[in-house]
C-alpha cells in the first residue's frame, strides 16, 4: 500500500495510461487498468467492499474482497475523495451494466473534508438553491448537476453548427460600450480609463450594423441588465444566443428559430441520453404555432386571464399558452408598436401605424425569445428614438451604418440559461447557470 501523502510523479503510474470509465466494454475482461476519479459511495457487505467511483464519463463498480491487503482500510475513504485505482475488468451479471473492476491498489489524490452540502442524486433536494451556489464546485459533483451543464453544452454547440451550416458568420461584438443598446436606464456604469462606459445590455446594434455586410451573422455573447428584480425566471448577467439576417423580415426568422429549436433539441435527444435519464426529462421535437397579439389576448381573455388590450403577457399567460399547445412553440406576433423596442419597424409605413413586426416565442410556459423585423431607414429610426424619447445623437454611428447602402433585416436572441430552464423544466433560472449574477449575488 501506498502512503497517502505520495502525488502523481513517482513510478507508480508511468507506465499506464488513464482509462475513462465509458471506456470500459466487457470485451477487456481480465485487462488491468489505471482509473482516476471521486469516490461516489462505498458499500461495506462485511466480506466484500464495493466503491462506486465516478469520472465526468460515468460511474464504474469496484470490489475488494476479504483477504486483499487494504480490505479494512478502502471504506475509510471520505466520500469526494480523488483517487487513482489499479484493477482488473471483470465481467460479472451482477453488476451495473454487466463489468466491474478487483481493486489490485489503490492511491488517494486529494482527501475530501467533511462536505458542507449533501451530494444529492435523487428524490427531492433538501440543501437551498441558495445553499448549493455558495457551495457551486461542490454542487457540480452532482450528477444532476452535471447533467444540466452538459445539455446546456450541448445546446450552445449545436445552437453553433446549426447555423454554421446554413452560412452564417460567427461574430464576437463588445461588451462594453458607449450608451444604451437598447434605450432605458438599466445599464452597469464602468470606469473605462477617463470615460464613463457601460456593460452591454444586447448585441443588438453591432450585429445589425454587421449585418449590412455580412448579410448573415450569429453570436453567442454575455449581456447585463441593471434591473432590481428578483425572480426565478431572471438574471442581471446571462447568455444570449442571436442571429441577424440581410433580406429578412419577421417570418424569415421565426421560421430560422423553429427549425434551429427543433435542430437543438433533436441533437439533445441523441446525445445526453443518459443525461435526461438523470434528470427524469422526455423531450419532444416541439411543433409551432403562429398567433397574432390580438388572437392571443382574446384567447387568453377567454381562458380567465385578467387582459386588456396592449399589456405585455405575464408569466401566467406564458404557462397558459404552453398548456393549450402542449410540445410547441408559440410566435406571438403583430405586436403594439409603442411596447416594442425603437428599433423593430412598424408593419407598415404609415405615420399612424400601431402594429410592429416584432414578435416573441414562447416554449416550455416561458418566453425564450423575442425578435422581429429591423428599422432600417434613417429618417423613421430617428423618430422612433425621439419616440422613445432617447437622443439620436447618443446612436450617431449606428444610424449612420444605415445611410450606406442597408438594406431591410431581421433577427431575434434566445436567453440561453432561460432556454435551458425551460427545456429542463427547471423551477429556477439559477440551476441552469454555472455562477449566477443576480441583485443578491457576486460570488463565489
Amino acid at each position: 500500500m501506498e502512503s497517502k501523502k505520495n502525488r502523481r510523479g513517482d513510478t507508480y503510474n508511468k507506465k499506464m495510461n488513464r482509462t475513462y470509465i465509458n471506456e470500459i466494454k466487457d470485451s477487456m475482461d481480465g485487462k488491468e487498468i489505471l482509473l482516476d476519479g471521486w469516490i461516489h459511495e462505498i458499500r461495506d457487505q462485511s466480506k466484500i467492499k464495493f466503491i462506486l467511483l465516478r469520472d465526468i464519463s460515468g460511474i464504474i463498480q469496484l470490489l475488494s474482497k476479504e483477504g486483499d491487503k487494504f480490505f479494512n482500510e478502502i471504506v475509510k475513504i471520505p466520500r469526494e475523495s480523488v483517487v487513482e485505482i489499479k484493477g482488473t475488468v471483470k465481467k460479472s451479471k451482477q453488476a451495473p451494466n454487466g463489468i466491474e473492476v478487483l481493486i489490485k491498489d489503490y492511491k488517494i489524490l486529494n482527501e475530501a473534508q467533511t462536505l458542507p452540502i449533501p451530494i444529492v442524486e435523487k428524490g427531492n433536494i433538501s440543501t437551498s438553491l441558495s445553499k448549493r451556489l455558495d457551495y457551486r464546485s461542490l454542487d457540480l459533483h452532482s450528477l444532476r448537476t452535471q447533467s444540466i451543464f452538459k445539455i446546456e453544452s450541448e445546446i450552445t454547440n449545436s445552437f453553433r453548427r446549426y447555423f454554421y451550416e446554413n452560412g452564417f458568420i460567427e461574430i464576437q461584438p463588445p461588451c462594453v460600450i458607449s450608451s444604451a443598446s437598447e434605450g432605458g436606464t438599466e445599464l452597469f456604469k464602468v470606469k473605462y480609463f477617463e470615460k464613463d462606459a457601460y456593460l452591454a445590455q444586447s448585441p443588438q446594434l453591432y450585429k445589425q450594423m454587421c449585418v449590412t455586410a455580412l448579410e448573415k451573422v450569429t453570436m453567442i455573447v454575455p449581456v447585463w441588465r441593471a434591473e432590481k428584480h428578483n425572480t426565478i425566471r431572471h438574471l442581471n448577467e446571462s447568455r444570449q444566443m442571436d442571429i441577424e439576417m440581410a433580406f429578412a423580415d419577421e417570418f424569415t426568422v421565426m421560421e430560422q428559430l423553429s427549425k434551429s429549436v427543433q435542430y437543438i433539441i433533436k441533437s439533445v435527444i441523441e446525445k445526453c441520453e443518459r443525461e435526461l435519464n438523470i434528470l427524469n426529462i422526455k423531450l419532444k421535437i416541439p411543433k409551432d404555432k403562429y398567433l397574432t397579439y390580438d388572437e392571443t389576448i382574446k384567447l387568453l381573455k377567454k381562458n380567465k386571464l385578467k387582459l386588456e388590450d396592449g399589456d405585455d403577457i405575464p408569466p401566467e399567460g406564458e404557462r397558459k399558452l404552453c398548456e393549450l399547445f402542449k410540445d410547441t412553440i408559440i410566435f406571438v406576433h403583430d405586436w403594439p408598436l409603442k411596447i416594442k423596442p425603437f428599433y423593430i419597424v412598424p408593419k407598415t409605413l404609415d405615420k399612424n401605424e400601431k402594429i410592429s413586426r416584432g414578435f416573441d416565442a414562447i416554449y416550455g410556459g416561458i418566453e425564450i425569445s423575442s425578435g422581429g423585423q429591423r428599422v432600417h431607414l434613417v429618417d423613421v429610426l430617428i423618430k422612433q428614438l425621439k419616440d422613445k424619447k432617447l437622443n439620436p445623437d447618443n446612436f450617431k454611428h449606428y444610424i449612420n451604418s444605415f445611410r450606406y447602402g442597408a438594406t431591410h433585416h431581421a433577427g431575434w436572441s434566445i436567453g440561453l440559461e432561460r432556454f435551458t430552464m425551460a427545456l429542463l423544466e427547471l423551477e429556477n433560472i439559477r440551476e441552469g447557470t454555472l455562477f449566477p449574477r443576480d441583485r443578491d449575488r457576486l460570488i463565489p
